[in-house]
């Protein structure tokens, strides 16, 4: 898939961003940008994709992505009604690799930042202890000046870089190309999907949001994913009951049939087959220790 390029914006007088984004929910199109990028997020649930990679973020969760590495945040749906009393909000991190000069990162004691930099093209979760160091560590950067904000951001990515629970979000670290004829194509495939997935969607009805026959989007859209449309249809669908199963508010068939399945056996070999573990599985190791 072709994404958007974006251009990151920094102050003149600062080497690297750093803000806090307050809303009313997070949707960024399917886009990459040169620079790295680190979210904290402090209020908010919704789908995160990386690379080719589907997954849900909430509360507290850390994630740094690399240079160049294709990535979209949408929130969950209830985010976007205007009678929900809802906010999103995150600390948003983007520097440049060599911002600190070429000769930093050849330095031998600069390896570890190499290797963090080049495993962030995936997309990673960052959990436990060094989540919440990280955390605080960022809060105090944002009221930092001048040489102590550049030293913060190194501690934050050495304590990355030690961090022993870490989550790869996509299976492949392909960097995206500078390529926006297909922008708008992708941004409408994604958004029908995400707008759609907990039903019944044909080729047919996809194939016509992009614009294109159903068997030159079959071949389009597994030569930019490596996977078919319903594969990613169902990753869309495992990881929404992933969120739901955490929550513990409904029953499995309940999970099920929100998740777009109408089916509770396809449902429970579909979640097995992805998440290596039965949908009642998951939801106890979750409670046992918040996967």
């Amino acid at each position: 898939m072709k994404p958007l390029f974006r251009k990151v914006q920094v102050m003149p007088e600062q080497s690297f961003s750093i803000r806090q984004d307050i809303v009313a929910y997070f949707y960024s199109h399917w886009h990459y940008h040169p620079e790295l990028e680190i979210v904290h997020i402090h209020a908010g649930t919704g789908m995160l994709l990386v690379g080719d990679g589907v997954s849900n973020y909430r509360e507290d969760d850390l994630i740094f992505i690399g240079s160049n590495a294709p990535h979209f945040f949408r929130s969950d749906p209830h985010y976007f009604e205007q009678s929900m009393d809802l906010q999103s909000r995150s600390t948003v991190i983007h520097f440049d690799a060599n911002f600190w000069g070429e000769g930093f990162l050849k330095m031998p004691e600069a390896v570890v930042l190499n290797d963090l930099f080049i495993r962030a093209r995936k997309g990673l979760l960052i959990r436990g202890e060094a989540r919440d160091e990280i955390g605080v560590l960022m809060a105090s950067m944002l009221d930092a000046t001048s040489i102590d904000r550049v030293i913060l951001l190194l501690k934050v990515l050495r304590r990355m870089a030690n961090a022993s629970d870490v989550q790869e979000l996509s299976k492949t670290d392909d960097s995206a190309t500078l390529d926006e004829q297909n922008t708008k194509r992708i941004d409408q495939i994604y958004s029908f999907s995400l707008n759609n997935f907990t039903r019944e969607i044909t080729l047919e009805e996809v194939a016509e949001v992009a614009n294109i026959s159903v068997n030159s989007f079959c071949r389009y859209f597994k030569t930019h994913t490596r996977k078919t449309y319903f594969q990613f249809l169902l990753e869309l669908r495992i990881g929404h009951a992933c969120k739901l199963l955490a929550e513990e508010k409904l029953s499995i068939s309940q999970v099920a049939y929100e998740s777009g399945f109408n089916n509770l056996s396809h449902f429970n070999r579909s979640f097995k087959a992805i998440m290596q573990l039965k949908p009642q599985q998951y939801q106890k190791l979750y409670r046992q220790v918040g996967v």
